[in-house]
């Protein structure tokens, strides 16, 4: 199908075209390669259409238009023809019109907008499950319409049963999709190319959407499960992998193993040229609904590339619902939320397709419903703005003149969804390293939203026992059956707002899971506590409720908002001791469930104050130079070394050995950080403990040997330590030890990763080998 044809047709026959019609429908448009310069028109036969053929060019004069033939015809389940062009060698970011043309003549009108060659920005949709729910499917097409995306990335599922007549229907739906305009006295349509991803409805044929849509991934002009793979590029902006999360099924091993082989080496290649990079399949890894079980394999197949690789946004779906997640990372079989950078999930379908509970909530997520839906993002050089529509006809229309003067625009009175702390716009930002980071919304009369440090609950009857990360999330009760008296206690981070000053609104917002009648009340807690080991007894039982700070009645389920403004709580914490709070029944034993940061949407506490003198900001910086030494090999340096990093007690071939790493931190423009995390990427674990201490004196990675630093005494003050018994990311947490501080005020001569004791070695990518060790910091700039 990459076969470029350059059959030309006589001026006279196109003329002679013009006014007839030919017999062709389904038109639509895909994108597999780079959208910039290259399209797959495809349509249908509508009766008896005749060696079709397309006219197009970049103006509506039908006179300065070339022709082209079909390159491939293919049969989809065994009735529904279809005939494909490919477009090859257009110019970027330019209108391109077309026409289908037969025997008969020429049929309507149709434009579409190539991919631009720079940075400028555009908006993309992204959703799926379009199988059922045909009249909520339609509304969806409709919509697409009025927004006018560059393009649409489609999840799979695009019919159930996957046959000829069903997908007649849904490509019938699609016309909804075109929008229609005026153009120098012509009607066209405009439209929109679409990405496509195969669903297990598609599992009876691998071929389908290369059948259905003409892609041909692998470029080789065949249909077969190897096109169900691939890559495209929109613009130097963003690069679309669409991945194939069937292949985990019995008997195709072969196919995931080149799939996954080849999105290695293309992140690590074409992806880096990037400044975004988004990636789709069906099946969720950590689905939302609890009917849906989760797919451990493609959490092991991606994961740790999708971290590695800083791919920022993963649309998944099959679940039909909505979902955000925190920034993640990978851990030994789960995600875990990363402050400093990492990749973002969303989804999960319902297109059409009938919603699903969304009852599964995990720790990382920040919100989800049961709603029909897709997502509209709008791609900047600098961030992401991420938005989830849902279907109705409220939305205005945007005219092509609005796209042409605006590329970011969206139409008026869309009905957004507005997730919990984030409302109707998730805005991303990359780190310095590319992986995603959340920008929260401080626009908004100076609101931010605090993070829950810790939270647990505790137990009369159990009044020994810790219950953090129980997977009932946080209760609360006057006299339950089992536990007696329970309280819940919640402490938020308040660093965020540390040098802040006049307080204006304090609100705190509780999922409720499951409700009560009674009366709860909100304390301050009498005394300290740390979540890993709070118990009834070591706080002193009833003792550690303190001042009222409000009261309420979760009478319902879902998310409940108390305002805490005059109650004096958060300036308690704030100038005396943050204890954090207290959730106690007041009267009944009609008990609450709340879920917890690790049992799903998280407690959370909106603050507006004023810090207008102060902005806090997380800054990650990549290693400027590191290299590891050798007690046994002195006089040799190992800058650059294929085995990355290495540190050990007593290594039989090179002794006690050193990891030295050092960031350069020149352009910093704070003078005070409050927080600090070390990013190690463990390639080979290790049960010993390692010390993270100062280096004492100046090297370079270039020249650094064990003889030229001194030996042991590299080793300065000791600031932090960790135990590497498992591969891939530990963070080490240096805030304490006022490094960053350190380093600025005299010399910055970088750090030593040394055994504590044993021999049993450590190994590290190095920035040469791998992924580099990364220094997250906590800024608070004046």
């Amino acid at each position: 199908m990459r076969r470029f044809l350059s059959t030309a047709f006589a001026f006279s026959t196109l003329c002679l075209a013009i006014d007839a019609n030919s017999a062709t429908k389904y038109h639509r448009l895909a994108w597999d390669g780079d959208a910039s310069t290259s399209a797959v028109i495809g349509f249908s036969p509508d009766g008896n259409s005749n060696n079709p053929y397309i006219n197009f060019g970049y103006s509506t004069n039908e006179n300065s238009w070339s022709s082209r033939s079909v390159d491939t015809a293919a049969t989809f389940d065994g009735s529904l023809n279809s005939y494909f062009v490919r477009l090859e060698n257009l110019t970027p970011n330019s209108e391109v019109y077309y026409r289908i043309c037969d025997q008969d003549g020429c049929g309507d009108r149709f434009w579409f907008k190539t991919a631009p060659d720079d940075e400028s920005p555009f908006v993309i949709i992204a959703g799926g499950d379009t199988r059922t729910g045909h009249t909520t499917r339609r509304e969806g097409n409709a919509l697409l319409a009025k927004i006018r995306p560059l393009a649409v990335m489609h999840g799979g599922d695009f019919t159930n049963a996957n046959s000829a007549s069903e997908m007649d229907e849904f490509l019938q739906d699609w016309t909804l999709t075109y929008s229609s305009d005026e153009i120098d006295g012509y009607s066209y349509q405009r439209i929109y190319p679409l990405i496509p991803t195969h669903g297990n409805h598609e599992d009876d044929n691998y071929s389908t959407i290369c059948q259905v849509f003409g892609v041909d991934f692998n470029a080789d002009s065949s249909c077969s499960p190897s096109d169900t793979y691939g890559a495209v590029q929109i613009s130097p902006l963003l690069r679309v992998y669409t991945l194939n999360s069937q292949f985990q099924e019995s008997g195709w091993s072969s196919y995931a193993t080149a799939m996954n082989n080849w999105l290695e080496d293309d992140l690590a290649t074409s992806g880096a040229y990037s400044n975004w990079r988004f990636a789709q399949y069906h099946k969720p890894m950590f689905p939302h609904y609890s009917g849906k079980s989760d797919n451990p394999t493609l959490f092991n197949w991606w994961a740790e590339p999708f971290y590695d690789y800083a791919m920022n946004l993963v649309v998944e779906s099959d679940t039909h619902l909505t979902k955000l997640t925190e920034v993640v990372a990978p851990g030994n079989s789960d995600f875990s939320t990363s402050d400093t950078g990492g990749t973002v999930y969303v989804g999960e379908g319902s297109w059409g397709a009938p919603a699903r509970s969304a009852n599964d909530a995990k720790f990382w997520t920040i919100d989800m419903a049961s709603i029909q839906q897709f997502k509209v993002i709008q791609v900047s050089p600098d961030e992401l703005s991420v938005r989830t529509a849902q279907f109705d006809d409220s939305a205005s229309i945007l005219t092509r003149e609005d796209r042409a003067n605006d590329p970011l625009a969206l139409p008026e009175d869309i009905n957004w969804w507005s997730a919990n702390r984030i409302g109707e716009s998730m805005v991303l930002a990359q780190n310095s390293v590319g992986r995603s980071v959340i920008v929260e919304d401080s626009s908004d009369n100076g609101e931010v939203t605090l993070p829950v440090a810790d939270d647990a609950f505790i137990s009369s009857r159990y009044s020994s026992s810790n219950f953090d990360s129980d997977s009932d999330g946080l209760l609360a009760d006057g006299s339950d059956s089992t536990y007696g008296t329970l309280y819940s206690l919640i402490k938020f981070d308040l660093s965020n707002i540390a040098n802040c000053s006049a307080i204006n609104s304090v609100k705190l917002e509780l999922n409720i899971t499951n409700r009560s009648t009674n009366d709860y009340g909100i304390y301050l807690a009498e005394s300290d506590w740390d979540e890993e080991s709070v118990t009834w007894d070591s706080v002193g039982g009833s003792g550690v409720l303190s001042q009222l700070a409000a009261s309420f009645i979760p009478s319902s389920t879902g998310t409940l908002t108390l305002d805490l403004s005059s109650s004096g709580i958060l300036e308690d914490w704030l100038n005396a001791e943050n204890t954090g709070m207290v959730i106690a029944a007041q009267n009944g034993s009609n008990g609450v469930d709340i879920s917890s940061k690790e049992t799903g949407i998280a407690p959370a506490l909106k603050v507006v104050a004023d810090c207008s003198d102060t902005v806090s900001e997380k800054i990650s910086q990549v290693a400027s130079d590191d290299v590891f030494i050798s007690s046994r090999k002195e006089d040799d340096n190992f800058d650059g070394d294929s085995d990355g990093l290495l540190a050990d007690g007593s290594d039989l071939i090179y002794g006690t050995m050193y990891s030295l790493i050092r960031f350069d931190l020149s352009d910093l423009s704070c003078q005070q950080y409050i927080d600090a995390t070390l990013e190690l990427n463990v390639i080979n674990t290790s049960s010993n403990s390692y010390g993270i201490y100062m280096a004492t004196q100046s090297w370079q990675e270039e020249s650094a040997t064990w003889d030229s630093v001194g030996g042991s005494s590299i080793l300065g003050l000791q600031v932090g330590s960790f135990t590497p018994s498992s591969t891939g990311r530990h963070l080490i947490d240096l805030g304490a030890s006022g490094i960053v501080d350190r380093w600025l005020n005299a010399s910055n001569h970088g750090l030593v990763i040394a055994s504590e004791g044993g021999i049993n070695g450590l190994d590290i990518s190095s920035k040469e080998s791998g992924q580099s060790p990364l220094l997250t910091m906590q800024t608070l700039c004046n």
